[in-house]
C-alpha cells in the first residue's frame, strides 16, 4: 500500500470512528507507513507492513505514561491485524468489535494507575522540597528521589527520603555517643 493510499484509507477510518488523525511527515513514511488516531484518552496506532507474508494493517491501542515516563499498562500489547484489502468501514468495525473490548477496560485501568502514580510523585516531590527548604538545600526533583543533608555539626550527617504518602524517612549518621543522645531525646 503506497503512502497516499494508506493516508486516505486511515483518514476515512478515523472519520468513521470520530477520531482525529496524525501522520508523520512523508519522508518518515518512506519505508514504513503509520499514523495515530486520537479521541480523548483513546489513541490507536495503525501501521502498514508485511505480517507472516501478507500485507496487513497492524492496529494497536496505546497507553498513557506517568509524569516520569513510566507506562500505565504493564501487560501484553493489545492489538489486531487486518488485511489491507478491507474497506475503511470494515476496518473501523474490526477496531470496535475486536480491539475495543479488550483495549478500553485496560485503558481505563491504565488511566487510573497513571493518575495515582502522578499524584504520588507530586506529593513525594512536595514533601522532599519542604525538607530541602528547611535545610536550605537545592532540590532537583528530576534528579533525586531524596536529599542528602551533611552537617559538620558535632559529627551529624543525614539523608532524607520522602514518600508520596506524606511521610518522611530521616536517616542519621552519628557517632555512638550522639546516637544515644538522640534516642534519649525521643524517649
Amino acid at each position: 500500500m503506497e503512502t497516499q493510499e494508506f493516508k486516505e484509507k486511515i483518514s476515512k477510518v478515523a472519520n468513521i470512528l470520530k477520531m482525529s488523525i496524525e501522520f508523520p511527515n512523508d519522508e518518515d513514511m518512506k519505508w514504513h507507513r503509520w499514523g495515530y488516531l486520537r479521541n480523548g484518552d483513546r489513541v490507536i496506532r495503525i501501521s502498514n507492513g508485511d505480517y507472516q507474508g501478507e500485507h496487513k494493517l497492524h492496529i494497536s491501542g496505546e497507553f498513557p505514561r506517568t509524569i516520569r515516563g513510566e507506562y500505565g499498562h504493564y501487560g501484553n500489547p493489545i492489538s489486531i491485524n487486518v488485511t489491507t484489502e478491507k474497506s475503511p468501514e470494515r476496518i473501523a468495525g474490526d477496531i470496535e468489535k475486536r480491539l475495543y473490548p479488550e483495549y478500553i477496560p485496560k485503558l481505563d485501568e491504565a488511566i487510573e494507575r497513571v493518575r495515582k502514580t502522578n499524584e504520588y510523585h507530586r506529593n513525594r516531590e512536595a514533601n522532599i522540597k519542604k525538607m530541602a527548604d528547611y535545610f536550605g538545600i537545592e532540590f532537583k526533583p528530576d534528579k533525586e528521589p531524596s536529599i542528602y543533608v551533611y552537617r559538620q555539626i558535632e559529627g551529624l550527617g543525614s539523608r532524607i527520603e520522602a514518600s508520596g504518602e506524606n511521610t518522611v524517612k530521616f536517616e542519621l549518621e552519628l557517632t555512638p555517643e550522639k546516637a544515644i543522645e538522640v534516642f534519649n531525646l525521643l524517649k
